[in-house]
């Protein structure tokens, strides 16, 4: 999203009505409230004094600009709400990360959580942005659909906020931004270093060595190189059985080949080693097969992901623009474009369901690419309508 297309939409949505919430429930009392308005849910985030504002209102600065999946969206500021200036936000139905790993999920299921935290995380620091606060506090697993959110950008920073303050659980905190040192994106990696360690005690102990050096320069130095190393650690045992199979074979043909230089008589033993070289033929026959299969099955869900994107865009933008069309009042534009925002998150997160882990990145790409090839006209013919109408 352009400088510009952000101060419009800052502009439209701090007009949008702020009454008619319903306090539901308190998350934490004075900072986080369950609302309701127009049948849909949101979390109301206040803050108490000078400086909570001051960072309330960054932390909308810093969201106004962004959208991604794996990101809880920011919707408007509100002036005047039941409980006073507050960020509108979308309302996950998930847990944290701690008490989802009590559940015990499976190994592939910690992967593809680790994959979307390294994707937004990366989208992030693509768009110059230092989380700041990275705990397992801090992200939430939808409980419909399993898919990975990061909430908080209460403590991020980017090039024009520099103050740097530290999130609530210093445990997580890289040692340069609990000593008030010069913090950047690897401030982040040393904390999805230690989150690493919390979904596999076991497994990727290099990986996360390396996230927690206490030398920023000695880490990682961006989180696709962290997603590389963890991709390339997950393919390791799959292709060490390939080379294993490829290296019996090699093994038995120069075993036949020095037999038959030696001018010996192979009789039984050739037959034997003729055997044993068919079953190891097989073998790499069916990891090849494998291989193949995986891929055209990754390609399927692909393709299948992507036709219920554009089925969704396409049944939800008429939806939205029949209203657009039939209004005369702004009430019920609003409403439609508040539903069809929240109602686009939770397209990403069934997006994504829809794609096995080594394809999150290519739908994330596909969804970015219709957010702005698709999104993006939506809510100017949305600023337009209501421009007319005040």
């Amino acid at each position: 999203m352009s400088g510009f297309e952000s101060e419009t939409l800052r502009e439209v949505t701090t007009r949008l009505d702020s009454g008619e919430y319903r306090i539901v429930s308190t998350l934490k009392e004075g900072r986080l409230y369950i609302a309701e308005k127009a049948g849909k849910r949101f979390v109301l985030k206040t803050a108490a004094g000078a400086k909570g504002m001051e960072q309330l209102k960054r932390e909308y600065e810093l969201s106004i600009g962004l959208s991604h999946p794996g990101l809880a969206f920011v919707f408007t500021y509100e002036e005047d709400s039941p409980v006073g200036p507050c960020l509108v936000q979308e309302f996950v139905d998930g847990e944290t990360l701690t008490l989802w790993l009590s559940g015990n999920p499976s190994s592939r299921e910690r992967r593809c959580i680790y994959s979307e935290l390294l994707a937004v995380v990366g989208y992030l620091h693509q768009k110059g942005v230092v989380h700041n606060d990275l705990k397992p506090d801090n992200i939430l697993i939808s409980k419909a659909s399993g898919a990975l959110k990061l909430i908080d950008l209460g403590f991020a920073d980017d090039d024009t906020h520099l103050e740097k303050a530290i999130g609530g659980t210093r445990s997580y905190a890289s040692p340069e931004l609990l000593s008030g040192g010069s913090v950047d994106s690897r401030s982040d990696i040393y904390s999805i270093g230690l989150i690493l360690l919390d979904l596999f005690p076991r497994g990727y102990a290099h990986i996360a060595r390396r996230c927690l050096r206490r030398n920023a320069d000695r880490r990682y130095q961006s989180v696709e190189a962290v997603g590389k190393a963890f991709k390339n650690n997950g393919k390791a045992l799959k292709y060490t059985v390939l080379s294993l199979v490829l290296a019996a074979l090699a093994a038995s043909f120069l075993w036949m080949a020095m037999r038959l230089r030696q001018g010996k008589d192979l009789g039984n033993d050739l037959e034997m080693r003729l055997l044993q070289t068919e079953a190891v033929a097989d073998s790499l026959s069916a990891v090849l097969k494998s291989i193949d299969e995986e891929k055209a099955a990754q390609e399927a869900a692909v393709k299948k992901a992507k036709d219920y994107v554009d089925q969704w865009y396409e049944t939800h933008t008429r939806s939205f623009y029949s209203v657009l069309g039939k209004a005369t009042k702004r009430d019920p534009i609003d409403s439609a474009y508040i539903s069809f925002s929240q109602d686009l998150n939770e397209l990403y997160s069934h997006a994504i369901a829809l794609t096995p882990e080594q394809c999150h990145g290519t739908i994330m790409t596909y969804l970015q690419d219709c957010y702005y090839s698709k999104y993006m006209p939506l809510y100017e013919d949305y600023v337009k309508r209501i421009n007319e109408l005040d």
